[in-house]
């Protein structure tokens, strides 16, 4: 075993002496900014195998500088844009270390492939490149792969390849293309006779331009790994993972909106036991946007152990029984930020495996404990972070469940600080070690006076919720009488047009007004208007504007002809009697307003006191039958309704027809 020395951010020019045991050496974030062989003098006697010159604002390096280290088998020279890849190149061709294998050059900012530098190091059995956050649009893996022909690893990633020759690489196990903006295509692994890559075994291709996957990995046979969340992928397709009979872990994260279908062997494989499908937006509901089968999407992937559904959006969550019953050997489900409502019955307990959820920042509010938990479920860390839960009681935690449970994070949820809380308080002082984030994130929310307060500070005593029994008995009993009133009032509310109609009739009486009636021969209106004030823009450009000011037709209009200081009640009556007609103006507004209905019953007895003339109904909205009042619908039923077109060149007629009625007996 070597030793390791950090001279990282010292700002020196040079390097100093250091003890013959140190094989490391990070010397990153200095100022070097021009190596030679005497850079190195003062570690001629050491066997360095590492050396970390990351960030030294290097701007050249002569092709002897690293000749003197013979031990030295990693090199990073990450963060010196300065240096270009054939000056690079020609320092490492003259490394004379046979055991020289792995080199680093991130961020150097090139704008082309350093081919060069691939020639440089074809002298070695290179095991490890990595590329990162470089401008290179274009990837040459033949070259690549003819002078490092042991490569296990390449990284080159972070940048804006979008181009790549493909290359045969027989040792090649990982293969890091991420964030990037490739569009692989199926020949990009291989063609009809020859697998590219026949010894791969884990791919990240993360966050490119991807949008068709199927067939894309079809001779992958030893592939373990696979990463290709944040790629815009539209949909999954049948037999898409049986390419890869080996792959354990599949991360499928992030694909964007437009990703709204998944077929029903979409993930058929036996060998996969990770799957990552999270902040999808998928809504698992099978409609006109988004398909996928319920009982099919996991009835052909029995093994997988981990699963993560986080991001996606559940309208029922009865559907959860189908799709994850299947999954007999689930161990981890996550379900964070899924819109759930509460937690999915009769499924925990079939899946004797799973010991951990979590459904943290969803809506959940109550569950029935029974049906969720069993007698049998092995659940023993549970996450509801972030809900709505504000009362927990033992309804909700079945006997069985207590006894298992070794992590309940129930953090950030509004809890109520009241008696309803008292047994789930008990509860945290006899089990505290198994409530993560206890006490710092569990607060009050309710009562008032509570808001924000810690839940251990702010809950009552056992003692004082006794107490409260008894007098809540006493309010109780109390509350009967309450109920009676209630009632009543509810009757009284449900009749108060017919008694505002009964307290009409009889302060008419009580003024010394008579009916309405037909006898009645000077009026100074021509007829009253019923309307609604969201429809007085109608009223004054539609109706005053073709009937009073272009033929003198006087109407009643309440916004402007009711005297001021007299009750609304007397203004109606009297305004009513002053008026041939009643012109009773339907919309959807009108329907729902209270003052309108009552104004309408008061001039249903000037209709039936009058000729059959003496209503007009104008229906400016269609308004079904359903939305109206009952008492309404039977008046709009007796008389004839009139619609107020649509279509501006035959309003012309409409009014002319207006017109006529409204001057007969005149």
């Amino acid at each position: 075993m070597g030793g390791y020395a950090s001279c990282r951010g010292a700002m020196l020019k040079f390097i100093p002496v250091l003890p013959s045991y140190i094989t490391i050496l990070d010397f990153s974030r200095n100022r070097l900014e021009s190596i030679n062989a005497s850079t190195f003098s003062n570690l001629k006697e050491l066997k360095l195998v590492h050396l970390d010159l990351v960030s030294n604002e290097i701007k050249n390096i002569t092709p002897n500088a690293f000749s003197s280290l013979s031990f030295l088998q990693r090199l990073d020279l990450s963060r010196n844009p300065k240096l270009s890849p054939s000056i690079v190149a020609d320092a490492v061709a003259q490394i004379n270390s046979p055991n020289f294998n792995q080199i680093t050059l991130d961020r150097m900012k090139w704008n082309t492939e350093p081919t060069e530098l691939y020639t440089a190091l074809s002298c070695f059995n290179i095991s490890k490149l990595v590329l990162l956050d470089n401008n290179f649009m274009n990837l040459n893996l033949t070259f690549l792969s003819e002078n490092l022909p042991h490569i296990v690893e390449i990284r080159i990633a972070y940048g804006i390849l979008s181009s790549i020759q493909p290359g045969f690489f027989k040792r090649l196990e990982k293969l890091n293309l991420y964030f990037n903006q490739l569009r692989l295509t199926r020949d990009f692994f291989g063609n009809r006779t020859t697998c590219y890559f026949p010894r791969l075994v884990n791919l990240n291709i993360r966050a490119n331009v991807i949008y068709d996957i199927s067939n894309l990995f079809w001779c992958l046979g030893k592939l373990e790994f696979l990463r290709i969340d944040g790629n815009p992928i539209l949909r999954i397709l049948n037999y898409t993972l049986t390419q890869l009979p080996s792959l354990r872990v599949l991360y499928m994260s992030n694909l964007g909106f437009r990703f709204n279908r998944i077929e029903d062997r979409a993930f058929q494989s036996n060998s996969l036991r990770h799957l990552q499908f999270s902040n999808n937006s998928f809504r698992f509901k099978d409609d006109v946007f988004y398909h996928f089968n319920k009982s099919e999407i996991f009835k052909y992937s029995p093994n997988i152990e981990y699963l993560d559904l986080s991001g996606n959006t559940f309208y029922y969550i009865d559907v959860l029984q189908d799709m994850l019953s299947p999954l007999k050997l689930l161990r981890d489900l996550q379900m964070d930020n899924c819109k759930l409502r509460t937690l999915p019955e009769n499924l925990f307990f079939k899946l004797p495996n799973l010991i951990a959820v979590s459904m943290a920042n969803n809506r959940i509010s109550t569950w029935n404990g029974y049906k969720v938990f069993g007698n049998l479920s092995n659940i023993q860390t549970l996450d509801l972070t972030g809900n709505v839960i504000s009362d927990i009681n033992e309804k909700l935690f079945q006997i069985n469940i207590l006894k298992r449970l070794s992590k309940l994070s129930l953090g950030n949820n509004p809890f109520s600080c009241t008696c309803s809380n008292i047994w789930f308080h008990n509860w945290i002082k006899n089990k505290k070690r198994i409530f993560h984030g206890f006490p710092e994130s569990y607060h009050c929310k309710t009562p008032p006076g509570k808001d924000g307060e810690l839940l251990e500070n702010a809950m009552p005593t056992f003692f004082k919720c006794q107490n409260n029994e008894i007098f809540f008995s006493v309010v109780t009993s109390l509350s009967l009488s309450g109920i009676v009133f209630v009632i009543v009032s509810s009757l009284i509310f449900r009749l108060r047009w017919h008694i505002r109609y009964w307290v009409y009739l009889y302060r008419v009486k009580k003024k010394g007004f008579s009916m309405i009636t037909n006898e009645a021969a000077n009026f100074e209106f021509e007829a009253y208007v019923i309307y609604c004030e969201k429809d007085v823009h109608w009223i004054r450009h539609k109706l005053l504007e073709n009937i009073e000011k272009e033929s003198g037709i006087p109407l009643c209009i309440k916004d402007r002809d009711f005297e001021v200081g007299n009750a609304l009640v007397d203004n109606i009556v009297e305004n009513m009697s002053a008026s041939r007609r009643i012109i009773l103006i339907i919309s959807r507004d009108m329907v729902k307003n209270s003052w309108c209905l009552f104004e309408t019953r008061i001039a249903q007895e000037k209709f039936l006191n009058r000729e059959s003339d003496a209503l007009i109904i104008i229906m400016v909205e269609d308004v079904s039958e359903e939305n109206m009042s009952s008492s309404l619908r039977a008046f709009v039923n007796s008389s004839p309704v009139y619609k107020f077109p649509t279509k501006e060149y035959e309003e012309g007629p409409f009014w002319l027809d207006l017109k006529k009625i409204l001057g007969e007996q005149r």
